[in-house]
């Protein structure tokens, strides 16, 4: 019986060792966080057939923080600003831009501006 209480301390030790060694390599690795200004152009999703979309403006600014490893990746490409039309009527309308990031905890959005873009819907002529 002392042979298996002992198994067991040793077994915690293990496990606090190696948790403890997994948050510093962690922490050495993505700890380093620094904001970076980015500008993407509004991505439409939802457009119904039949229709045109103007946005105004095209382009935003998009603030992230970004962890030090990941400042010259190819993920940065993938962070996008989208609004979403599907249930706009034709007309102009106020809409919130979203941003989408491939990982959002190591490549994190902070801030949009603008946070709302115009979007003109017309029913194309035909």
């Amino acid at each position: 019986m002392g042979l298996n209480m002992a198994r067991k301390e040793n077994l915690v030790h293990v496990l606090v060792a190696l948790i403890l060694s997994l948050s510093i390599w962690f922490v050495v690795n993505f700890g380093e966080r620094l904001p970076l200004d980015i500008v993407r152009f509004v991505e439409i999703q939802g457009k119904r057939e039949g229709y045109v979309y103007r946005v105004e403006p095209q382009t935003v600014d998009i603030t992230l923080i970004v962890s030090r490893r990941f400042l010259e990746s190819k993920l940065l490409e993938r962070v996008r600003a989208i609004i979403y039309v599907f249930e706009l009527k034709e007309g102009t309308h106020r809409v919130r831009v979203d941003v989408v990031s491939p990982l959002p905890y190591f490549i994190q959005p902070v801030a949009v501006n603008p946070y709302y873009v115009n979007v003109t819907v017309i029913k194309e002529k035909r």
